[in-house]
Formats: structure tokens, C-alpha cells, sequence
């Protein structure tokens, strides 16, 4: 049987996920997830468009590796609570 994985666990592995780089149990995981989880599912959606939407206003080909960094760091931070 598989651990279902919570939202804060999807989001810490979501930049491997989205890179194909995860193992494959990790990756059904995230995919199971995924399949029930609308939130998470928007913030994986944000997330693949990130770099299309820097290529577009920057111009450039491919982000830098430190911009993506950055940009994978803020992903991951949790929302400020109200």
C-alpha cells in the first residue's frame, strides 16, 4: 500500500516531479495526489508556466539556473496565514 502524500510533501518534491526526475513510487504518489487535489493541481499548472512566462518577458531562451532557484524557492514557501 502507498503513503498518501499531503499537500506540503507534494509541494516539496513538485520541481523534481515537474523535471521527471522523481522515483517512480514518489512519482505515483504526487500523481494520486494530484488526482484529488484541486489546489495542488493549480499550483503544479503555476508552476510548469513559470518559465514560459519568464522566457516571454525576458526574452530569453531558457531562465537562469539562479532565477529558477529563486523562483522554485518562493513556490515552495507556505502562504502567510490570515
Amino acid at each position: 500500500m502507498i503513503r498518501t502524500l499531503t499537500c506540503r510533501q507534494v509541494i516539496a518534491v513538485l520541481m523534481d516531479y515537474v523535471d521527471g526526475t522523481l522515483a517512480a513510487s514518489t512519482r505515483r504518489g504526487v500523481e494520486d495526489h494530484l488526482k484529488t487535489c484541486a489546489p495542488c493541481r493549480d499550483f503544479e499548472r503555476a508552476y510548469r508556466a513559470t518559465p514560459g512566462v519568464v522566457r516571454r518577458s525576458t526574452g530569453a531562451r531558457r531562465a537562469e539556473s539562479s532565477l529558477r532557484r529563486l523562483c522554485a524557492r518562493a513556490l515552495k514557501r507556505e502562504p502567510p496565514r490570515s
